[in-house]
């Protein structure tokens, strides 16, 4: 097996080699399509690996240290050595590239952690799902003093309480080291690149969700969130099949990873029609 550093004008090419398994690594897709329409690959590594003379496999490492990997191939030889990927990690070597965190299909990302020895760190499991746009969406619950819209730059300071309050309960390692400037920042970037819905109860803001990751034929949904104290009224019900209508409005399918211990949410999207396929990890150095 070779690996090569992947070129601009292999870019399309990578694209049409995920193809329909997008769903296995939406963000991998989302990045891939930003490097194409911006025609540059730097400051970040992606390599492509070939087997054959056929593309087998990316390895993409962003410059603050993101690994995600899509590596088909193991599923067809799962005991290769993991001197395979020696070219690349040498490379890495050479650039002083240090990775920091490593997500994707839990078969590849094992893979990585062995290779890159994470010993230690934080591992997160979770269920990889998906839903067809072919599935009739339910009706929506009746609420009426909720009401949903679009989120617009003016929301920022709106939904930024509630982003801060998700990040510490679903994303943060240490919830008490969150900077809520870097949230606000990254949240007006998700705003102008993103589709989210605001859900607002008798006027307050109270509950949100939407993609974060947008791609050829999927949109990932991510940071469904409702405010503690207004759980079990049905709000992130309303939003999600909004959401879908107008993700499957657009001709896609959805796609989403969910912690494998939240219950309560696997049950909310397996009455939404998403099916579990495969099972997913994030691990945090």
């Amino acid at each position: 097996m070779t690996w090569e550093p992947l070129q601009v004008k292999d870019l399309s090419k990578a694209l049409r080699f995920i193809g329909e398994k997008e769903w296995v690594c939406e963000h991998l897709v989302t990045r891939l399509l930003k490097k194409n329409r911006s025609k540059s690959i730097e400051p970040d590594q992606i390599w492509m690996g070939y087997r054959n003379g056929r593309p087998a496999g990316i390895l993409y490492v962003s410059h603050q240290g993101l690994l995600l990997p899509y590596l088909p191939f193991l599923e067809e030889t799962p005991l290769l050595p993991l001197e395979v990927f020696t070219p690349v990690k040498e490379a890495l070597s050479d650039k002083a590239i240090r990775i920091y965190s490593i997500v994707g299909k839990l078969l590849y990302v094992e893979t990585m952690e062995e290779l890159f020895r994470f010993n230690g760190g934080v591992p997160i499991d979770y269920h990889l799902m998906t839903r067809s746009k072919k599935n009739p969406l339910p009706s929506p619950p009746i609420l009426p003093r909720f009401h949903i819209r679009k989120a617009t730059l003016e929301d920022l300071d709106r939904i930024l309480p509630l982003q801060i309050l998700y990040e510490k309960e679903e994303v943060l390692i240490r919830p008490e080291l969150i900077d809520p400037e870097k949230t606000r920042i990254d949240l007006k970037a998700a705003l102008q690149e993103q589709y989210i819905l605001l859900g607002e109860y008798e006027g307050t803001a109270v509950s949100k969700a939407g993609t974060n990751a947008r791609g050829i034929l999927y949109d990932q949904i991510g940071g469904v969130f409702t405010e503690p104290k207004h759980r079990g009224k049905h709000f992130a019900q309303a939003l999600m099949v909004r959401l879908l209508q107008q993700i499957h409005g657009e001709g896609k399918n959805a796609c989403l990873f969910v912690k494998v211990h939240n219950r309560v949410a696997i049950h909310l999207y397996e009455e939404l029609g998403f099916q579990i396929q495969e099972a997913f990890r994030i691990h945090y150095l």
